[in-house]
């Protein structure tokens, strides 16, 4: 059995025919275990990645301060927090290098962040090699606000769905939206488009979109600057403001909010 949500995306999606079902998306299913040996898991320890390569944020002690979270900070351990692993192995993402066997993300700082603006320097996504897998588990202390965050893992559901499921559609009762909207609802996907993003000139964005900064200790092989995936808290939580979603490409994450 399937998480009721991925059920009901399969359940509209089952209404074209298999030729229509030309994209493959991915959900998180929290409710199934997952396959043996899978590296999918929100928090926890990072599987590939050494103190030499984790990615920091020189900024740290700063952005605690704001938020009235001193307590947690160290000055010697300015490393960011990792906040998931995906599984790439047979999965194909448009951002992804082809030599990527994982997928990681790292934000500043799950409790408050500054990852609200297109190229920010708050997050880093990070590829992995079956090589640098090889590696195994970290085995070290993680960062001190990391340490009481909930690790779950789980598996990764493929559903087919028609490729203009994401253009607009003006009778909000067909199949194809039923379908999108079902997949609007979902905590997080992989592939396809994004849903639901704001103009660049939108007030309620502050800067102008520049290409994500990749941070040079960065390790594993390069993503290229195309959509990978989106998730709200419901599947990681971290501070995405009021009812915001987090967009994740090859090389950067941010996320926009109802504010």
């Amino acid at each position: 059995m399937v998480a009721p949500y991925i059920a009901e995306i399969q359940r509209y999606a089952s209404a074209f025919r298999d030729n229509e079902r030309n994209l493959p998306l991915y959900f998180p299913d929290f409710d199934a275990p997952p396959p043996p040996g899978s590296l999918n898991r929100v928090f926890g320890a990072p599987v590939g990645i050494t103190d030499a390569d984790w990615p920091v944020y020189p900024q740290l002690g700063e952005l605690l301060a704001r938020s009235g979270q001193l307590d947690a900070f160290d000055p010697h351990d300015l490393r960011m927090e990792h906040v998931f692993t995906i599984d790439l192995r047979d999965i194909k993402l448009l951002g992804a290098p082809p030599r990527a066997r994982a997928m990681m993300l790292f934000v500043s700082n799950a409790k408050a962040n500054l990852a609200n603006q297109n190229g920010n320097v708050d997050t880093a996504v990070v590829f992995l090699s079956e090589d640098e897998l090889a590696r195994g588990p970290y085995l070290g202390q993680l960062p001190r606000r990391s340490r009481s965050r909930w690790t779950r893992q789980f598996s990764l559901v493929r559903v087919d769905v028609p490729g203009d499921v994401f253009d607009p559609h003006e009778d909000e009762t067909s199949d194809i939206a039923l379908l999108h909207d079902a997949i609007w609802q979902a905590p997080a996907r992989l592939g396809g488009c994004p849903i639901w993003v704001r103009e660049p000139t939108d007030p309620r964005d502050y800067t102008p979109v520049r290409r994500p900064r990749i941070p040079a200790n960065t390790p594993g092989p390069r993503g290229r600057n195309a959509f990978v995936m989106q998730f709200e808290q419901r599947f990681a939580n971290i501070n995405l403001g009021q009812q915001g979603v987090m967009y994740v490409s090859g090389v950067g994450a941010y996320y926009q909010s109802y504010d």
